[in-house]
């Protein structure tokens, strides 16, 4: 995002974003998915019907309030998605402040997404991280003594969407029209239970024109104060997300949809 609003504006857009950019939900499809094989390292093919490489870039405004008065800012945020030899990483980037998200990890023996590391990085902070170590039933929020690791299935709030997407694609059954969908995402510094409801197909306009897509919605209230999420996942982009709208507890709104993507 290109903005001449010196430091206090694009802190509180990029603090809005960390409330749950990566929340992403699933669809309804009647394509078959397109399997790809990647190797765990040690020879094994893991299917997975995510693509080896995603790189999806949105159009994003956000409109807040700064000292009371009424603020919109427009920006683009990127996603970069990379599988291989069984691994995989995703990188998210708002090009105001430098709010940036990391996951990176591997694939279960079902091809489901394993999340071993999540970093965030917050303008004018240190990153914040966490590690999960499944092996050991173990999770370490930064420096902090270990806890318990969640149930198998939790998602970092980046890699939630690609798992997801991958959900869809497999089990489309699953994601009918007025279905709902827990999910437990993990953060920086705890994990939280999501519930997301599915709707119907409907039309979405993008940068690439009009798209397919289903909107996910969750709801949660938290000291008294409603956050939502919103995600259309897009059944001509992998169901991969074509638009995502959240609002936080102060009334934030951020709003980012699809301009353009690049896959194999």
């Amino acid at each position: 995002m290109s903005l001449l609003l010196g430091r206090t504006a694009p802190a509180l857009l990029c603090a809005t974003f960390a409330l749950a950019q990566a929340c992403s939900v699933g669809a309804q499809t009647q394509v078959a998915p397109t399997e790809l094989t990647a190797s765990n390292g040690r020879g094994a093919p893991l299917v997975s019907t995510l693509p080896l490489s995603a790189d999806l870039g949105y159009r994003t405004t956000a409109t807040m309030k700064l000292m009371d008065l009424p603020l919109t800012l427009h920006g683009r945020t990127t996603i970069r998605w990379r599988l291989e030899d069984g691994h995989y990483e995703s990188h998210l980037h708002i090009d105001t402040g430098g709010f940036d998200q990391v996951s990176r990890g591997k694939l279960a023996a079902d091809g489901s997404l394993m999340p071993e590391r999540y970093e965030e990085k917050r303008p004018f902070h240190d990153p914040d991280y966490v590690d999960i170590d499944w092996a050991h039933g173990r999770i370490q929020f930064g420096s902090g003594a270990p806890a318990l690791a969640p149930v198998a299935g939790a998602q970092d709030r980046l890699s939630l969407q690609f798992e997801l997407a991958r959900l869809l694609q497999r089990y489309p059954e699953q994601f009918a029209p007025g279905s709902t969908h827990s999910i437990n995402l993990i953060g920086t510094h705890d994990v939280d239970p999501w519930s997301f409801g599915a709707a119907e197909e409907k039309s979405v306009d993008t940068g690439r024109g009009a798209m397919r897509a289903v909107r996910f919605s969750a709801r949660r209230t938290v000291h008294g104060v409603e956050e939502t999420i919103d995600v259309w996942l897009g059944a001509d982009l992998r169901w991969l997300p074509i638009r995502i709208r959240m609002v936080d507890r102060k009334g934030s709104i951020i709003d980012s949809v699809l301009e353009d993507a690049v896959l194999p």
